[in-house]
C-alpha cells in the first residue's frame, strides 16, 4: 500500500510539473509571434525563430529518451528543464533576433530532454489497465496549461512582452524543483509494478514494431497540423481583428475543452480499442483545420476551436498508453523518444513553412496542413492493423525465478 501510495504521488508530481511548464509556454504562444514582428521579423523569420526550438526538440528527443532508460527519468527530466528555463527567460534580454534563435535552440534542448521522461514515467508508476485515464490527466494538465498560460501571457503583455518570457522562465524552473521532490533524482529506472523478467517472442517484436509505426504515423500528423497552428494562429486572429486579449482567450478556450473531457478520454482509452481511438482523434484535427480560414468573425473561429478539441481529446491518452503497453519497461524511454522525435520533427516542419505559406493566402497553410496530417493517418492505418489491438499484452511470458 505504501509503495502504492508512493508511486500515485510521483505521479500527481510529474503531473503538476507538466502543468507548470505548459502554463509557462502556454503564455508566451500567442505573444512570440507578436514580440517577434514588434523586433522587425518577417513572417518567415518569425517561421524560423519558432522552429529553431523544434528542431532542437527534434535532434535530442531520442537519445534522451535512451539516456532515461540507462540512468533514470529524473536526472533527465530536471537537468532538462533548468536548462529550458534559463533559456526561455533570456528572452527578456536587449538582444538581437539571432541570439533569440540561439535561446530557442537551448530551450528545445532542454524541453528534449524533459519530455520522453515525462510520458515514459507514467508507464514506470502505473499499471496497463489503468494507464488510460493516467495520461488522460496528464494531457489534461498539459491543456489546462494553455487555458491559463495563454490568458495570462496576454495580461501580463500589457505591462510589457518581456515580462512574459521572464514569467515562463520561473514556471519552468519551479516545475524542475517540483519533479526534484516528485522523484528522487539518484535513483535508476523506476521498474513498473509488479514486473517479472520477460521473454520476448518474435510475432510480438513484429507486432510491437508495427504499434510503434503506426504511432510514428499519428505523431507525425498531430505535430504538422499544431507546427503549422504554432505560427499562423495569432496571425490568423490578427487578420480578423483580435486584440493581444483576445487571442490569448482563443488559446485557452480551445485547450479547455481538451481539459474538460480528460478524464473521459482517459476513461475510453482504458475499455476501446486505443488504436482507432488514436486514429479517428487525430484524423479529426485535420479535417476541421480547413474551416478556419474562411470564417470571419472572432466567435466563429472560437467556436469551431471547440468543437475540434472535443475530439481532439481522446487521442494523446489512447496514443501515449497503446504505446507504452507495446514495448518492454526497458525501452518505454526510447519509445516516447522515437514517437516525440517524429512529432517534434513535424510541428518543426509546420513551423518552418507555416510563415511562408501563410504570405501567400490566409488560407493555404491551414488546407496543405489538413491534406497532409489526413495522408498521414491513412498511412499509419496497416501498421496499427497489423499490431493488433493487444499488441501490449502479447509481448512476453513472464519467467519467475529460473525457469
Amino acid at each position: 500500500m505504501s509503495n502504492r501510495g508512493a508511486r500515485r504521488r510521483a505521479l500527481w508530481g510529474v503531473i503538476g510539473a507538466v502543468f507548470l511548464v505548459s502554463t509557462g509556454v502556454g503564455s508566451v504562444l500567442p505573444i512570440l509571434p507578436l514580440f517577434l514582428r514588434e523586433r522587425g521579423g518577417s513572417y518567415a523569420l518569425v517561421g524560423v525563430v519558432v522552429g529553431a526550438n523544434l528542431v532542437a526538440q527534434f535532434v535530442g528527443q531520442y537519445p534522451a529518451g535512451r539516456l532515461s532508460d540507462r540512468f533514470g527519468r529524473a536526472p533527465l527530466m530536471i537537468g532538462g528543464l533548468v536548462v529550458a528555463g534559463a533559456a526561455i527567460a533570456a528572452f527578456a534580454l536587449p538582444v538581437s533576433i539571432g541570439w533569440l534563435i540561439g535561446f530557442r535552440v537551448i530551450q528545445g534542448l532542454g524541453a528534449a530532454a524533459f519530455r520522453p521522461g515525462s510520458r515514459a514515467v507514467v508507464a514506470d508508476l502505473v499499471p496497463d489497465g489503468e494507464r488510460g485515464i493516467a495520461y488522460g490527466w496528464l494531457s489534461g494538465a498539459d491543456m489546462g496549461g494553455l487555458i491559463f498560460g495563454p490568458a495570462l501571457g496576454g495580461v501580463l503583455a500589457v505591462f510589457g512582452r518581456a515580462i512574459v518570457f521572464e514569467f515562463t522562465g520561473i514556471a519552468v524552473l519551479l516545475a524542475a524543483v517540483v519533479v526534484a521532490f516528485a522523484l528522487d533524482a539518484r535513483r535508476g529506472p523506476i521498474s513498473a509494478p509488479a514486473m517479472a523478467m520477460r521473454v520476448i517472442h518474435d510475432d510480438a517484436r513484429r507486432a510491437g514494431a508495427a504499434a510503434m509505426r503506426g504511432v510514428v504515423m499519428l505523431a507525425f500528423s498531430i505535430g504538422l497540423v499544431y507546427g503549422v497552428y504554432n505560427v499562423i494562429w495569432s496571425l490568423l486572429m490578427k487578420t480578423i481583428g483580435a486584440t493581444d486579449w483576445q487571442v490569448g482567450l482563443s488559446f485557452s478556450l480551445f485547450a479547455l475543452p481538451l481539459v474538460l473531457t480528460a478524464p473521459l478520454a482517459g476513461w475510453a482509452s482504458d475499455r476501446l480499442d486505443r488504436r482507432w481511438l488514436g486514429a479517428g482523434s487525430t484524423a479529426s484535427t485535420a479535417i476541421i483545420a480547413p474551416i478556419y480560414p474562411f470564417l470571419h468573425s472572432i466567435p466563429a473561429v472560437i467556436g469551431v476551436g471547440v468543437v475540434e478539441a472535443s475530439t481532439a481529446a481522446f487521442a494523446e491518452p489512447a496514443i501515449n498508453s497503446f504505446l507504452m503497453s507495446s514495448v518492454a519497461p526497458d525501452q518505454r524511454g526510447r519509445a516516447a523518444g522515437t514517437v516525440g522525435t517524429a512529432e517534434t520533427a513535424a510541428k518543426a516542419i509546420g513551423a518552418l513553412v507555416g510563415g511562408g505559406l501563410f504570405g501567400l493566402g490566409v488560407w493555404v497553410p491551414f488546407v496543405v496542413s489538413a491534406v497532409a496530417g489526413l495522408a498521414l493517418v491513412l498511412l499509419g492505418l496497416p501498421w496499427l492493423r497489423a499490431a493488433g489491438r493487444d499488441a501490449a499484452m502479447r509481448p512476453a511470458v513472464a519467467v519467475a525465478g529460473n525457469g
